[in-house]
């Protein structure tokens, strides 16, 4: 990967090696991070509603304003979706943005996503003939990569979001504040300036490494979850598997930079010394692991993520590899703003940034609907779906996941005590 903002911002302080959303979902895990609870403590499993709930909790947003900071954010913050139903249909070159999960009393300003431009004669991959629209199945309305056209790079909502944030930070309010910069990138589709696609090499490009025997020791569930859709079959049988991972980095590249142009605003503006900077994205991605593409698993490439914690001014670098949440978030952001919090399910990230030698007792809890969880301790990955279905994985000798454990019975009381962390559903 050729990231070299991220990597110079996780230079200015902790970068959490095992961190894990608490859903592969983009609403769910979302939610988890601005409540700071699992989806069993809230009941949100994919897209059911949080704000009209009697006694719901609040999110972290409500109690920093409530606090006094002024509350700022721009693009993908809470869940929205960009209708790429009604572009393909209309074969339109844009695709028009649909809030869902954010609200206008969290905010003192926000600037949603409007359109995002899209290249035309999609899709470039030629998976699908959008002559056809009504053929193509609805998931894979923008499943495509590709570059976009050089005259519209300016016109795609994250750099929209960049100018944005910019423009708030050369002159913030007099209060403290919060700033959400939301990228919608990587999600798909994986369309990007030609330049970032240009940094990598197709046919030099190292695919995952994949078995074509991996589902045959997980239960039923997952194996279902793992070919729904067909997509590696689908990609592989089309010769588009190194064009979409070359898709998948240059969207990677691209986000990097736009992270790399926000940070620099807020340096310019000299205000790095007193804010904290929080990096993460909501959910992992399979390119064809485990038989698999997206996310929708609770396997390690949908469920791990990147976290960056940069405390205000800066601190010496450090990795830290205990398994920690995206919930965790919560705590973290309120006790360093000073800011009285409450969130059960989570562990403030504190202790671990001051004292990387210090560890964690407590697994990292992931759920993919109901009834189905998976928790990622030191080196374990237990897995238990709601019909009883379990796996486990030794990620020291198997990092892959490719050997299922829990059939085995001399690992059955590893199972038997990671199985007692899973959380109960409320």
């Amino acid at each position: 990967m050729r990231t070299p903002h991220i990597d110079a911002l996780a230079r200015r302080g902790s970068l959490f090696v095992n961190a894990y959303c608490s859903a592969p979902y983009c609403n769910a895990s979302r939610m988890g991070v601005f409540t700071g609870a699992l989806p069993s403590t809230t009941g949100i499993y994919h897209n059911e509603p949080l704000w009209e709930v009697p006694d719901r909790k609040p999110t972290f947003v409500e109690l920093l304003r409530g606090a006094g900071y002024y509350t700022f954010g721009a693009g993908k913050v809470f869940h929205g979706v960009f209708d790429y139903a009604t572009a393909g249909r209309e074969k339109s070159r844009d695709a028009a943005w649909v809030e869902v999960s954010n609200r206008s009393f969290l905010w003192d300003d926000f600037r949603s996503n409007s359109t995002e431009p899209l290249p035309e004669a999609r899709p470039l991959n030629r998976l699908f003939d959008f002559n056809d629209f009504a053929a193509v199945p609805p998931i894979y309305h923008h499943f495509d990569w590709g570059p976009i056209p050089a005259d519209r790079e300016n016109d795609t909502p994250d750099a929209q979001v960049v100018r944005a944030v910019s423009s708030f930070l050369q002159a913030p309010p007099r209060q403290p504040f919060f700033c959400a910069a939301g990228f919608y990138k990587p999600h798909l589709p994986w369309h990007a300036p030609k330049r970032f696609f240009d940094l990598y090499d197709v046919d030099k490009i190292s695919l995952p490494l994949v078995k074509d025997d991996d589902l045959d020791d997980v239960p039923p569930i997952a194996r279902e979850w793992a070919l729904s859709p067909r997509d590696h079959e689908l990609v592989t049988s089309r010769h588009q598997w190194p064009q979409a991972v070359h898709g998948y980095l240059a969207v990677i590249s691209y986000v990097d930079d736009l992270i790399g142009q926000v940070v620099a605003a807020l340096d310019r503006a000299g205000l790095a010394e007193n804010t904290v900077i929080v990096l993460w994205g909501d959910n992992g991605f399979h390119l064809g692991e485990k038989l698999h593409w997206r996310k929708f698993v609770l396997w390690e490439e949908a469920t791990r993520v990147p976290l960056i914690v940069v405390p205000p001014g800066g601190s010496a670098a450090q990795r830290i590899y205990d398994p920690v949440s995206l919930i965790d978030l919560f705590p973290t952001i309120t006790g360093l703003a000073g800011v009285p919090s409450h969130a059960p399910d989570a562990a403030s990230l504190l202790p671990l940034m001051e004292d990387a030698a210090s560890a964690r007792t407590a697994p990292a809890i992931m759920t993919w609907g109901r009834g189905n969880h998976s928790v990622r301790s030191d080196f374990w990955r237990y897995t238990r779906y709601h019909d009883g279905g379990e796996e486990l994985y030794d990620l020291r000798a198997d990092p892959h996941e490719w050997s299922n454990l829990a059939s085995d019975a001399a690992f059955r009381e590893i199972c038997k005590n990671l199985r007692r962390t899973i959380p109960t559903e409320i």
